[in-house]
């Protein structure tokens, strides 16, 4: 027998020709709720399982007007606009929700709030304010407040336009905070997997792993999750007094790794901002309560520019010895110098800088008239021909080289790393926690590049998961053609180097390979292209001296554009 479907909306647009079963809506509102539940009943307040106690035991009707009083945007809805044909009577299903003390209707509540529901005409009409003509909305909205009794605004707004609004939306907000570990996704990520938009890997979730382990560590996140949406208030960004008091706020996180790297990321765009409005001392406070990059940089900065010069040499000293993040130990390079000079050191007291010179790596021209084609899908036409076969890859060839051969590794459960079933890999993926919480399992991995295991290994992931959402893995950019090629030219001790070296840090090293591979018949080349005036950037310097470190070989090429004839 066929089910009833219906069209859905995602995000405020309409998916063309996308269907769903009808009730789809309920079945994923229950997933969720009964995950958590399972999860985390132990964590949970009594008025929070009050709310799947009570979805319980609604009608389907209720579950699904439920549902839509939950995820419609604002607190209040007028009932007009609930109109739904799995909800064939409105009036008794509204009535059964407050009976279940799931709903309230026509409760007294502030009259700007009444008024937001209604249009500007029908603002007009049932208040009928003089000197309305000329005024937006918001300024029509003052001006009947002003002139207007609120009684008979709530009464007039009951009587033509009763409204609705649920109960335990702040309960469901905390469910929507254990299912994803976070505030930005929502119900709309079940409807956008249902629909085939993507599909996600499955991966295990079980208590053992869950993310949260104390009530804490949750209205921590939620804590993080709002400071995150102040500090995208440019009105907010300029008040020097509130990012303090924000900042002064937060919770100091236990030993929740993930919950340490979203308080230190809220910290330091504090402390950034802070300088930027020249409170520097207040950003050094916050600055040292971070260990994260771009912590010490920062504190160097602020240090120097105080006069502080011995602390500032003091601390790169440290950075020196046991720094990690590559753009730290390059601006220590660069500082000392300046540092040593200023406070009169002689050449036996200065640490030695390292030469620095442009990475050597071949370099060639290519002339093209202007045109509205990107000038690498340019080169790449220009250096193929019989002998050689040139593809634009970028970042998505050995990115993806590394999420197949790791496709396993990457989605091993590890605990508080797999919140949910929408994840395109574990939540420590763009950390240096990456590899040593994996350390077993990848270096027997790499060691099967030493045999021809390796590409059986590619293959059959290609194969098995094509499609999955990987956060290595842009399938769109990985043909079958282009992996072959690179299966059969690129020496498997060059991959290692290459692997070995985006493990330091994932999140870093995913960045800055050069655009183009151009293919011979038994090797292979790869070549960054920058248009005239352009440059390389600092994490494409990194990788061509690791290129010429480990004899990968790279060029540049730079294009110059042809004189256009007179």
């Amino acid at each position: 027998m066929e089910q009833n479907r219906q069209p859905v909306t995602v995000f405020g647009a309409a998916m063309t020709n996308a269907e769903l079963p009808a009730g789809y809506h309920v079945e994923n509102l229950t997933t969720l709720m009964q995950a958590v539940v399972t999860q985390y009943r132990d964590l949970l307040t009594e008025h929070e399982q009050g709310l799947w106690q009570r979805f319980q035991g609604l009608s389907a009707a209720g579950k699904s007007l439920f549902y839509r009083l939950l995820t419609r945007r604002g607190p209040l809805l007028r009932q007009d606009k609930l109109q739904y044909a799995d909800i064939p009577d409105l009036n008794a299903t509204l009535t059964e929700l407050a009976r279940c003390d799931m709903a309230s209707i026509n409760h007294p509540v502030d009259a700007e709030l009444l008024l937001a529901l209604l249009t500007r005409q029908e603002l007009v009409q049932r208040f009928k304010p003089t000197g309305h003509n000329k005024l937006n909305k918001p300024q029509l909205l003052a001006l009947i407040l002003e002139q207007t009794d609120h009684t008979r605004i709530l009464t007039t707004i009951q009587h033509a336009f009763p409204y609705v609004q649920a109960h335990y939306q702040d309960a469901f907000a905390m469910y929507q905070v254990c299912f994803f570990g976070n505030s930005h996704q929502n119900l709309a990520e079940f409807v956008i997997r249902d629909l085939g938009h993507v599909q996600y890997e499955q991966y295990r979730l079980c208590r053992d792993t869950r993310y949260f382990q104390t009530r804490q560590q949750i209205e921590h996140q939620i804590v993080y999750s709002n400071a995150r949406q102040q500090l995208e208030d440019k009105m907010f960004l300029q008040d020097a007094a509130a990012l303090i008091t924000l900042a002064e706020s937060l919770p100091r996180p236990d030993h929740h790794p993930h919950l340490q790297r979203r308080y230190q990321k809220t910290l330091l765009t504090i402390a950034r901002q802070l300088e930027r409005l020249q409170r520097p001392t207040e950003a050094l406070r916050y600055y040292r309560l971070c260990d994260r990059h771009p912590s010490r940089e920062r504190q160097v900065r602020i240090l120097k520019q105080q006069g502080d010069l011995e602390a500032a040499l003091h601390l790169c000293h440290a950075i020196e010895s046991n720094g990690q993040h590559p753009e730290e130990l390059e601006f220590v390079q660069r500082v000392l110098p300046q540092l040593n000079k200023a406070l009169g050191h002689t050449a036996a007291q200065q640490t030695k800088p390292p030469a620095h010179r442009k990475p050597p790596q071949r370099e060639f021209e290519l002339t093209f008239p202007q045109s509205e084609l990107a000038v690498e899908i340019q080169a790449a036409a220009t250096l193929s021909d019989e002998q050689h076969s040139c593809h634009y890859v970028e970042n998505t060839l050995f990115n993806g080289l590394f999420g197949l051969l790791f496709w396993d590794v990457i989605f091993t459960a590890i605990p508080g790393t797999f919140v949910n079933a929408f994840q395109r890999g574990p939540l420590d993926l763009n950390s240096e926690d990456f590899y040593p919480r994996r350390r077993e399992p990848i270096e027997s991995r790499l060691q099967t590049l030493r045999s021809a295991s390796w590409r059986e290994i590619v293959l059959q992931h290609y194969a098995a998961k094509f499609g999955r959402a990987n956060a290595f893995v842009y399938w769109e950019g990985l043909g079958q053609e282009l992996l072959q090629l690179a299966l059969q030219r690129i020496p498997p001790q060059h991959l290692e180097s290459l692997f070995r070296r985006m493990l330091r840090h994932p999140g870093l090293y995913r960045n800055g390979f050069p655009d183009l591979i151009r293919f011979s018949h038994h090797s292979y080349e790869l070549i960054e292209v920058k248009a005239p005036g352009d440059k390389l950037q600092a994490n494409q310097i990194r990788w061509f001296k690791h290129f010429q470190h480990t004899g990968i070989p790279a060029s540049v090429c730079w294009v110059r554009w042809a004189e256009r004839p007179t």
